[in-house]
């Protein structure tokens, strides 16, 4: 019995529906209670020029952040993808990406996102003002993802993500998946796309080590001072629930112009709308920018909406060399009170 695709999709779009649901319930109310903030952190020129916008048709190791379905989406047998954006101070975030088309298989990719922030000095409660140690804190995420073209039309995909992170004797670990599907041809119109991504779906996580232990003196006892631990808190991750559209043309054969739009739903932060546009000239220079929208919640002391990230920009080179296709771009992200973000993006494909 061969089942419609029209179905197909429509299962998956409704599984994800499902899962959302609970995984983004009580959305806007849980400002500032996530896990794992590092996952909220995007990677690559072109996505982060775009303003994450793009969930509907991103492809290739790009999409593994956006939108794992658009993995299967590459053009090339193997790609690799080298990035680098700056922080809020001297901390900078690394990402590395590699993925393979496995014939009759699917598309497989390994993704590590690592931050650096440097030295910081160490304080406590009895020396606010720095105990003359220093820490350098240790967060990485490591991602399998695996994607697979169903029809000529669908495309879905999984990531699973190993988190960790490590302060000083402190560490915490846990693991978060993203879900997600693509659909070309909506409607039957060439070049509309849809796409939902359930981002960030997993257990608490909670920090355990040494550094939770604290000599005390207990009041009116008869002994030394006695080591407690302090027990730590559980915290959810950061889960997200994006739907987006796009829609791309070509015109007189050296043009190609892509539209697109997403709502993200969360249960961490206010909801976010987007809106990006890539123009792209005789398929070798891409011109991209984006702006976000918050929605009506206000989360911060100043009543407005507590999200610091503004317009962003961002332009792209392609280039053959040999049987190698070379991608260099590069994207500017603004932000409210630190300065803007630069990121820089390396890819090429086989």
């Amino acid at each position: 019995m061969r089942i419609s695709p029209r179905y197909l999709v429509a299962a998956l779009f409704m599984a994800l529906a499902l899962m959302a649901s609970e995984a983004v319930a009580g959305g806007g109310n849980k400002e500032g209670t996530a896990a794992a903030d590092q996952l909220l952190i995007p990677v690559g020129a072109k996505g982060i020029a775009l303003g994450a916008a793009y969930t509907a048709g991103i492809t290739g190791v790009e999409a593994i952040y956006y939108n794992p379905a658009g993995l299967s989406g590459s053009r090339h047998g193997v790609e690799v993808m080298f990035s680098q954006m700056n922080g809020l101070d001297n901390d900078g975030i690394s990402y590395f990406g590699v993925g393979s088309n496995f014939a009759g298989f699917g598309h497989v990719a390994f993704s590590v996102k690592a931050f650096s922030f440097g030295d910081i000095e160490i304080t406590d409660e009895r020396q606010p003002d720095g105990t003359g140690a220093v820490f350098s804190p240790t967060f990485i995420t490591l991602g399998l993802t695996y994607s697979r073209a169903l029809t000529d039309r669908i495309r879905a995909g999984v990531t699973a993500n190993l988190v960790s992170e490590e302060l000083d004797r402190v560490s915490a670990s846990g693991f978060a998946f993203d879900v997600g599907v693509q659909y070309a041809g909506l409607a039957g119109v060439d070049g509309l796309e849809l796409g939902v991504t359930l981002r960030h779906l997993g257990g608490n996580m909670k920090y355990d080590g040494s550094g939770l232990l604290r000599l005390v003196d207990e009041i009116d006892a008869d002994r030394t001072a006695q080591l407690l631990k302090i027990e730590s808190a559980g915290f959810q991750l950061p889960t997200s629930l994006e739907i987006g559209m796009a829609y791309r043309t070509s015109f007189q054969e050296l043009h190609d112009l892509a539209v697109m739009t997403s709502f993200e739903n969360n249960n961490f932060l206010t909801d976010q709308y987007r809106i990006g546009v890539e123009y792209t000239f005789d398929k070798m220079l891409s011109l991209r920018g984006s702006v976000p929208i918050t929605g009506n919640d206000k989360t911060d002391f100043a009543n407005e909406a507590g999200y610091i990230y503004g317009p962003a920009f961002g332009v792209g080179l392609q280039q053959w060399a040999g049987d190698a296709k070379l991608y260099l771009d590069y994207a500017y992200r603004t932000r409210e009170v630190f300065d803007g973000q630069h990121v820089f993006t390396l890819k090429v494909g086989f």
